[in-house]
């Protein structure tokens, strides 16, 4: 699930992450956490500036990354983030 609030400013978007227990232990939730950092690192140069986006991994989170990969979550997190935020007025 993705959200995403309009700051306002030029400045680069930000990430906010919750990954709750449910996901699983330790290790599975910072794995998440890292995965989803690293693909936002990724997509971040194509979204909209000013804009905060917040991520809650939910239950299964760590078994998608198993299954079909980090790159696969990146797209589906690009594809919720443009979906959330506002249209680039570039």
């Amino acid at each position: 699930m993705v959200y995403a609030f309009n700051r306002g400013e030029g400045d680069p978007p930000r990430l906010g992450l919750s990954v709750g227990k449910r996901v699983g232990g330790a290790v599975e939730r910072n794995r998440v956490k890292r995965v989803l950092r690293e693909e936002f690192a990724r997509i971040s140069p194509g979204l909209t500036p000013g804009v905060d986006y917040v991520v809650i991994a939910r239950q299964g989170a760590h078994e998608y990354i198993e299954e079909r990969g980090s790159q696969a979550l990146g797209e589906r997190l690009q594809e919720l983030a443009e979906k959330a935020g506002p249209v680039a007025t570039r």
